[in-house]
């Protein structure tokens, strides 16, 4: 969070996992838009349900990365003053501080590091692969996982993979 060796690299790898998880997740909603635009009938939600049902997931799958590069291009860990070696007389009332930045010598906040990660993280010293707050894995199981469970379910509609897979069960069950 506040710096150190590979800081760029992170901050580039955050921006490139944004971009990569929006684009592809995009282009998923195209393809499943077209799909079902060529291939469906009926009233609009008939015919575009695995469209909406990827949208939410391109959403919801994109929450995560999205926040976690906020975080880290804006430096939102909120610690005690003196975890970024702020002097007494430049600290908020609430003692607390998001690290400073150029020119500016404290940031008020009133929360403890952010929506993933305690302030023992907002050093850098400690590398954050998981969440450790129920806010994070709130986060990451419903937006996350849950986006991917949407995304299953409309490129199931979309394809109608499910069908051709009972049509080839039935098929091979019937063979015997």
């Amino acid at each position: 969070m506040n710096g150190g060796a590979g800081t760029g690299y992170v901050d580039f790898f955050h921006g490139f996992q944004v971009a990569l998880m929006m684009t592809i997740m995009l282009n998923l909603v195209q393809f499943v838009y077209w799909r079902c635009k060529a291939s469906r009938r009926g009233t609009c939600w008939q015919k575009y349900q695995p469209v909406f049902w990827t949208f939410i997931s391109a959403v919801l799958t994109n929450v995560q990365p999205m926040m976690i590069l906020l975080i880290g291009s804006f430096h939102m860990c909120c610690a005690p003053c003196e975890t970024f070696k702020i002097p007494e007389e430049d600290c908020p009332a609430t003692g607390r501080s998001y690290p400073p930045w150029a020119g500016e010598t404290s940031r008020e906040c009133n929360v403890n590091g952010n929506a993933f990660w305690n302030d023992s993280y907002c050093t850098g010293a400690k590398l954050p692969t998981f969440p450790v707050k129920v806010s994070g894995w709130m986060i990451q199981i419903f937006c996350t996982w849950g986006g991917f469970i949407f995304m299953f379910i409309g490129i199931l509609q979309a394809t109608q993979l499910h069908k051709k897979f009972i049509a080839k069960w039935r098929a091979i069950r019937r063979g015997r």
